[in-house]
């Protein structure tokens, strides 16, 4: 169950659980709430979609009550309409209309915030409909330690499971550091969330001693506008692009020296996993959680405060200044995403799947 199939993260996590559960032989029913004209992803093969059209915005407090009291019979209806052994929700509004929709069903159903939830807004009155039913979950995954201690004051500690996101498959080949282009890049939408102001303001130091070095920001969103009005006023015209929504990522980080994620909050950060396994020399901001589940620092990568751009720049001016850092760093990333990869992550889903039949029998 997901909200969508757009460019996000978590629906890239999903989709990759289903096809891996279809590989095998599962029977795998996705549902969105969206009708799927606006999908980023395509569904897996062997993975029945099926999109509710129930997602919507109301105009009025009374509207909103109506229309959520009609999304949520159409959800029941959906769910009723197939055979299910476990039900697995993704992002908090739809974990909440999930649990609502699935009472009395008799099927565990497994939630999983897929953001710092502890930093996320999600509103008041999400926020008090997600306390009174996330306690009805049979299980409650996140996606780093750090949250697990939020986890745990909306389920009980047995309930709550820690689970990375699962390597993908890369399909860019490999380039060795020294053929790689001066560029370093950036991906993610151009959200509050993700920093792309400050790291703005980063490279605007660094191109002072580094003129020759390219920032390429991939990634669409509400903040274009002012971020391509900062890179003028900043007058780095020539040397930083942001060209938009890619579906070639891969390619994008494989030919690129450096990485930086300047994100204010991440759950787990997809694209930093993804960049580390292309090689590329990484500098994060240091989350309340993700970057640092994955980045040891000075080892794996470097890691900078929040918004502190003369930290970030500093990191950035690092590695552009030391070629076998770079190579160093880039060799260990990739090294170390084995720690996520596929079968390990489909494995920890299963001991879920498990203790979940096991805790609703």
């Amino acid at each position: 169950m997901i909200a969508s199939l757009g460019s996000g993260g978590a629906e890239r996590v999903m989709l990759s659980l289903c096809t891996a559960w279809a590989a095998r032989g599962d029977t795998v029913t996705l549902f969105t709430f969206d009708d799927g004209r606006q999908d980023f992803h395509a569904v897996p093969d062997g993975v029945t979609r099926v999109a509710l059209d129930i997602a919507g915005v109301s105009s009025s407090p009374i509207g909103a009550i109506r229309a959520n009291a009609a999304r949520l019979r159409t959800l029941r209806r959906a769910l009723r309409s197939v055979v299910l052994d476990v039900i697995v929700s993704f992002t908090d509004r739809t974990n909440v209309s999930t649990l609502l929709a699935a009472r009395g069903l008799g099927v565990p159903v497994v939630i999983s915030e897929r953001i710092d939830p502890r930093r996320h807004d999600i509103g008041t009155a999400w926020s008090a409909l997600r306390r009174l039913t996330y306690r009805g979950a049979t299980a409650l995954v996140v996606q780093t330690e750090r949250v697990r201690s939020w986890a745990e004051t909306h389920v009980s500690a047995s309930r709550v499971h820690v689970i990375g996101n699962p390597l993908r498959e890369v399909a860019a080949p490999p380039v060795t550091a020294g053929n790689r282009a001066a560029t370093i890049a950036a991906v993610g939408r151009l959200v509050p969330q993700k920093g792309f102001d400050n790291l703005l303001r980063a490279f605007a130091l660094v191109h002072r001693s580094h003129p020759a070095w390219r920032l390429v920001i991939s990634g669409e969103g509400p903040l274009r506008a002012s971020l391509e009005a900062q890179v003028r006023e900043l007058g780095l015209d020539a040397v930083v692009s942001l060209p938009g929504r890619t579906s070639a990522v891969d390619e994008v980080l494989a030919g690129s020296a450096v990485f930086v994620l300047s994100s204010r909050y991440e759950g787990f950060p997809n694209v930093l996993l993804e960049a580390m396994a292309c090689g590329c020399a990484c500098v994060a901001t240091d989350c309340d959680s993700g970057p640092s589940d994955l980045l040891e620092h000075d080892d794996v990568g470097l890691l900078v405060p929040v918004d502190d751009a003369v930290a970030l720049a500093g990191a950035m001016t690092r590695v552009l200044d030391d070629p076998a850092l770079r190579s160093r760093l880039g060799d260990s990333a990739r090294v170390s995403t084995q720690r996520f990869a596929p079968a390990r992550m489909l494995q920890a889903w299963d001991n879920v799947f498990v203790a979940s039949r096991r805790r609703a029998a």
